[in-house]
């Protein structure tokens, strides 16, 4: 079994034009493209430049993200500003948020409980959104969430999207990052609860620093995601609420029905986990909703 395929592309260099914009230094190496910081030569705006090289990627991906991301409007999703072709490379040009990713912001410090709900709400928001659309995002990881200089969160990178319904299957190799992949997708299926998995994934290593799953290879790694339960989060982070744990390891169950059965329902319960006083009131609170549905 093998996991995510990478390819190397043939580096552009800094100065390099492509279409009306000058690449400045690249800024991140994806598993089917390259992200350039540039400018737009005429107006002289900085952007985020999405560049693949039809040489060694799968077109068709990039061009089911260029028209997703063209016909997707939301507060918490990167806009596509301008897509095109350049010889063999084709872009997808987005603004450039200065704020960094979320990868960048968890090397340097842990957020607060309090932190970690609103990039959850804000993220939610987001994959509420393409949810309501039939759109799965399946690659939502810490360097995929970007912030502006006023830390209103992005959700981008629609490079793997599936719609609702499809069918990805399974044939050794996985699109995705073995670290946040979902179980059930080594069986071949997708669904709105694989995204809440990532979801849970992320709240894991926000709040104790650790990933649930590692290994020394992407073939380890998917073998825990398949077949390991994790430490309990309080393992690595003893001051961690009881209720918040429950949360994360809900999400985290390997069977999708045991799961929070939509990105509304996780951030629900992780609101309320976060503000109830006990775990006693926390417990309460979900047994009285239980008995209003």
């Amino acid at each position: 079994m093998q996991a995510v395929l990478e390819y190397k592309e043939e580096a552009l260099q800094p100065g390099t034009r492509i279409g009306p914009y000058r690449l400045i230094k690249h800024l991140k190496l994806g598993g089917m493209s390259t992200v350039y910081l540039g400018y737009h030569i005429l107006s002289r705006a900085f952007v985020a430049i999405k560049v693949t090289d039809s040489y060694t990627a799968d077109l068709k991906m990039m061009y089911r993200e260029m028209e997703i991301l063209q016909a997707l409007e939301h507060e918490h999703i990167v806009p596509c500003l301008d897509a095109g072709q350049y010889g063999r490379y084709h872009y997808l040009c987005m603004p450039y948020l200065r704020g960094g990713t979320l990868e960048d912001k968890l090397h340097e410090d842990l957020p607060t409980l309090e932190e970690a709900c609103i990039i959850l709400e804000q993220l939610a928001s987001a994959l509420a959104y393409i949810h309501s659309l039939g759109i799965l995002h399946r690659d939502i990881k810490p360097a995929n969430i970007l912030f502006d200089r006023d830390n209103t969160l992005y959700l981008t990178d629609f490079g793997i999207v599936s719609w609702l319904g499809e069918k990805p299957g399974y044939d050794g190799h996985i699109l995705g990052t073995p670290h946040f992949v979902a179980p059930e997708i080594f069986e071949g299926c997708v669904d709105v609860g694989s995204d809440v998995y990532s979801v849970g994934v992320l709240l894991y290593q926000m709040l104790t620093g650790y990933l649930p799953f590692d290994g020394a290879s992407d073939q380890e790694i998917c073998q825990h995601q398949r077949e390991t339960q994790p430490f309990a989060p309080s393992f690595f982070n003893p001051s961690l609420p009881c209720p918040i744990e429950q949360v994360i390891l809900r999400a985290l169950e390997k069977d999708p029905r045991r799961r929070y059965q939509t990105i509304e329902d996780l951030l629900h319960a992780f609101q309320m986990a976060f503000e109830a006083p006990t775990y006693s009131e926390y417990l309460s609170s979900q047994w009285q909703e239980i008995g209003a549905r």
